[in-house]
C-alpha cells in the first residue's frame, strides 16, 4: 500500500480522538492524569516489546503501567513521594513487583519534604486517609483508619496553643479522640493534653516523627 493512493488524511500530530474528560474507571484523582489509550499510542509507536520506557515526571504512573501491559520494560520517576506510592500501589494491581528506591526514610530527609507531601507520608504511615481538603483544612489534616482526626505539624516543640486549636477542630468535627504529629513537643504541649482528657474528655494522642519510624506496620495504640 503506498501512501499516494490511500483515501483520506495521514495521522497528523494534533490528537483530538483520545479524549482525556472524566479518565472513566482509570481515574485515580492525579491532576495531570492522561488517558491509556494515549500513552498506548505513543508507546507503540516508538517502542518495540521488551524495550525499555523510561518516565522521568511519572505522576501517577500511566506510562508504566501501559508499558507493562504493553509487553515493556519501564521505569517511572517522580520527586513525589505520594507519586511514587500511588505508582507502586498500580503497577501491584498488574500483578507487577515494583521495587522502589529513593524514598525517604530518614528525619532529616522528611524535615525537607514540602508541606503536603510530609502530611501525606505522616497520614499513610497511620494506615489513614488524607484529608480531601488541601487548603483550609479546618485543622484536620487526616484520618486514622479507625477515623480519629489527624493533625500534622513540620516543626519541633510544638505548644500550647498547637494542642488548643486541635481541640477546636475536634470539637467541631465532634471527635473525641485525635492525634497530633510532630518532630518534638514542648512541656505546655503535654500540660494542654493532660488537662483537655481532664476536663473535656478528650484523648489527644501526641506522637513525634521518631515515633511513627519506628512502629513499623503495628499501629500505635490512639486509646492508650
Amino acid at each position: 500500500m503506498y501512501l499516494d493512493e490511500m483515501p483520506g488524511v495521514p495521522l497528523q500530530d494534533l490528537w483530538i480522538d483520545v479524549l482525556s474528560a472524566g479518565l472513566g474507571k482509570e481515574k485515580l484523582g492525579y491532576p495531570t492524569q492522561k488517558p491509556e489509550l494515549l500513552l498506548e499510542r505513543i508507546i507503540k509507536t516508538s517502542s518495540n516489546p521488551s524495550d525499555i520506557v523510561l518516565d522521568p515526571f511519572c505522576g501517577c504512573g500511566t506510562a508504566i503501567a501501559v508499558a507493562h501491559k504493553s509487553g515493556r520494560r519501564w521505569i517511572g520517576i517522580d520527586v513525589s513521594p505520594t507519586a511514587c506510592n500511588l505508582m507502586e500501589k498500580r503497577m501491584q494491581s498488574l500483578r507487577a513487583s515494583p521495587i522502589v528506591i529513593g524514598m525517604p526514610m530518614l528525619e532529616s530527609e522528611l524535615r525537607h519534604l514540602p508541606p503536603f507531601e510530609f502530611q501525606n507520608w505522616v497520614v499513610r504511615r497511620l494506615f489513614g486517609r488524607v484529608s480531601a481538603r488541601k487548603s483550609s483544612d479546618m485543622g484536620i489534616d487526616g484520618y486514622t483508619f479507625e477515623g480519629h482526626p489527624i493533625q500534622v505539624k513540620q516543626s519541633e516543640d510544638i505548644g500550647r496553643n498547637v494542642i488548643d486549636n486541635f481541640e477546636t477542630a475536634m470539637r467541631r468535627a465532634k471527635k473525641t479522640i485525635g492525634v497530633i504529629v510532630a518532630f518534638s513537643f514542648g512541656k505546655g504541649a503535654y500540660e494542654e493534653i493532660d488537662r483537655a482528657k481532664l476536663h473535656d474528655g478528650l484523648s489527644i494522642k501526641a506522637l513525634t516523627v521518631s515515633d511513627i519510624m519506628k512502629t513499623g506496620r503495628e499501629l500505635p495504640d490512639f486509646n492508650s
